[in-house]
């Protein structure tokens, strides 16, 4: 079957192939069609046709066979139902039928709308109101503009995908991968990869073929071999005798992955300026939360960095709150468990409820389908006026307790469960 013809039955696939339960295959009908409504009939087909590009056939939400996709089917249906209930929700849902004509576009406006969908879902659950359509002195109208109890807030969303540098080792890498791939089954080895440097065409190509005489030299003799060019290694070791699971390292990023962020910053605070109490939301699923000294750090020291990178950025925005960021979700290998880190000048073993509401705090948080996610809630540092508790705009509250909220979602909805829904 030809991916532009490529319906919404057979992205959802026969539900029995599904770790599912009777209920769960119920559910899970019902929330193919909340986003079969949120896209349009022709969405799959229309976005192959104009780009080649399908964001919902991508690995990590399709096909519909394992707890991981199906978690994030579920998130996905549930925050456009949420957001379908609200009056004004019609402006922001009319964006996702929309067709663009590259891979970029495409997958920067599923992105920034699945970010804006979780933060307008989240704060439909903590009793906010939320409009689309209001206008800031900026001229801008801001993405989220939040109305509780006489109190109004602003939730500014950016996404950060990629750069140039990285999706040029992520292009050089996959072709490795292809080609390391079938050398092993084409000689009967076992390859390692350690990458220290992106090679140009000429070089990969001669590296590549240095490796298959060293693979055709172990598939006839069993001896492991190494095979060097520029900062790059590749092991190669006879079949059934590589040592432990890890075959890929590298190419590791460098250079100042701040200034992107920062950059970013600057533009969504004029955008903002003059407007309600404000919080930017950045999603970086980009390059920041990968491959980067940065990543490799003590959390602690993380959020250390950020607060104080924060702190400076957002020195004159005294409309700002602050910045909640995160990076993208992904697979936990075993069970996640929970982490919180927090500046230890608070005198009590856990941060206290304003700590996790406002920040500065790092929280890495388990999700339902096997998954876990990092945030940072950063506040700027500006004298705000204080306000009763549970008043105010806490959307650090809304990620400390984003494990639950899936299944606090689907009962708001009158669905069961995630628990009932899974058969793993």
């Amino acid at each position: 079957m030809r991916e532009g013809h490529f319906t919404w039955e057979d992205w959802a696939g026969a539900p029995e192939y599904a770790p599912l339960t009777d209920a769960g295959q119920a559910v899970l009908a019902w929330a193919v069609d909340v986003v079969r409504d949120l896209f349009g009939e022709t969405w799959l087909q229309d976005n192959a046709a104009a780009s080649g590009h399908v964001p919902l056939l991508s690995h990590e939400r399709w096909p519909l066979r394992n707890p991981r996709t199906i978690a994030r089917l579920l998130e996905l249906a549930a925050r456009a139902a949420l957001v379908r209930q609200q009056d004004a929700a019609s402006v922001l849902l009319e964006q996702a039928c929309k067709i663009h004509p590259n891979p970029e576009s495409v997958a920067k406006s599923f992105s920034h709308l699945c970010l804006t969908l979780e933060a307008a879902a989240f704060a439909i659950t903590d009793g906010w109101s939320v409009s689309y359509e209001q206008t800031l002195p900026s001229g801008r109208k801001p993405d989220l503009w939040l109305h509780r109890n006489g109190l109004d807030a602003v939730v500014e969303i950016t996404v950060l995908s990629f750069d140039r540098e990285f999706r040029a080792a992520q292009a050089w890498s996959d072709r490795l991968v292809r080609a390391f791939f079938a050398l092993e089954r084409r000689h009967q080895v076992e390859l390692v990869r350690r990458a220290e440097e992106v090679l140009d065409d000429d070089a990969t190509t001669q590296w590549l073929t240095d490796i298959e005489d060293g693979c055709q030299r172990t598939a006839a003799d069993g001896r492991h071999r190494a095979v060097r060019r520029g900062g790059n290694t590749a092991e190669i070791f006879p079949q059934g005798e590589r040592p432990g699971t890890h075959t890929i390292e590298g190419p590791p990023i460098s250079g100042d992955l701040w200034t992107r962020v920062a950059a970013r910053l600057a533009e969504k605070v004029k955008q903002t300026r003059g407007g309600p109490p404000t919080w930017l939301r950045i999603d970086d699923i980009g390059t920041m939360f990968h491959l980067t000294d940065w990543s490799a750090s003590p959390l602690p020291d993380r959020l250390a960095q950020l607060d104080h990178n924060i702190s400076i950025a957002l020195a004159n925005a005294p409309h700002v709150r602050g910045v909640i960021l995160t990076g993208a979700d992904h697979p936990a290998v075993t069970p996640a468990v929970a982490q919180t880190a927090w500046p230890r000048t608070d005198p009590p073993a856990s941060p206290p409820r304003e700590r996790l509401a406002h920040g500065p705090v790092a929280m890495r948080r388990p999700l339902p389908g096997y998954r876990q996610r990092l945030t940072f809630v950063l506040p700027t540092q500006h004298p705000h006026v204080l306000l009763p508790a549970g008043t105010g705009l806490e959307p650090g509250l809304w990620y400390d307790r984003e494990p639950r909220w899936l299944d606090q979602a689907l009962h708001t909805l009158g669905q069961p469960p995630l628990s009932a829904l899974l058969t793993t």
